[in-house]
């Protein structure tokens, strides 16, 4: 083999190994704060590194109606948050929550948590304001958007009746965002939920939850499996 032929080979291999890097900045590109940006102007979307899927192919972002703030700026128009596609910036669904971090600042009393399925099909979204419980959905992830299901309302319920209705009066319903939210392949969610007093030295009462969740095609369904009392950590 020529000498000219060798380097020609060489050199197509090497630009086949780069290829997967490539197309994965293609549509979102490393920050300085150790993120992601995907996209420009006002559809910039600015990942949440740490709600990045185990395949690292999908994550969490924020954008505003008004694009992403320059430095270090606080947010100017309505924050939005959307689960996005790393390799060309697709967003495949928009999420209940409206949680935003700059690298620097976030928003104040606002917590996010993204509960992958080990194959990254699937995922749970909790996001809490300083109260409440804003949005507990599941996402079931397709090639080009996200089959939903609000479980919120579902888990409240389950709850409350799990509770005598006196010691449940006047409480707020809240996922615990800083405890496991566990959700395997098999669609199998565990995690653990109080019914609290904001305010209060009254003791929250504790709940620990398990659901089934399905998915059929382009719908999905969840059911209860267990809902017991528990004493929770601080």
């Amino acid at each position: 083999m020529s000498p000219m032929n060798r380097a020609l080979i060489v050199a197509i291999v090497s630009l086949l190994a780069l290829a997967p890097f490539a197309a994965a900045w293609a549509g979102c590109v490393p920050d300085q704060r150790q993120s992601f940006i995907c996209g420009d102007g006002k559809d910039a979307i600015r990942v949440f590194s740490e709600t990045t899927s185990p395949s690292g192919k999908l994550a969490f972002g924020w954008r505003t109606s008004a694009g992403l703030p320059t430095g270090q700026a606080e947010p100017a128009g309505d924050v939005e948050n959307v689960l996005v596609r790393l390799q060309d910036g697709a967003v495949l669904g928009r999420l209940g929550g409206t949680y935003w971090a700059t690298g620097k600042m976030r928003a104040n009393r606002y917590d996010l948590v993204a509960a992958w399925s080990p194959d990254s099909r699937a995922v749970v979204e909790v996001a809490n304001s300083r109260w409440d419980t804003d949005s507990f959905r599941f996402y079931a992830v397709g090639n080009a958007d996200s089959v939903t299901l609000d479980l919120h309302d579902l888990v409240e319920r389950a709850v409350r009746a799990k509770s005598q209705p006196q010691a449940a009066k006047g409480r707020v319903f809240r996922i615990r965002e800083d405890l496991p939210v566990k959700l395997d392949g098999d669609g199998r969610l565990s995690f653990a939920a109080i019914l609290f007093i904001p305010k209060s030295e009254e003791p929250a009462l504790g709940f620990r939850v398990e659901l089934m969740i399905k998915t059929i095609k382009s719908s999905a369904a969840a059911r209860v499996i267990s809902v017991q009392r528990a004493k929770l950590s601080d």
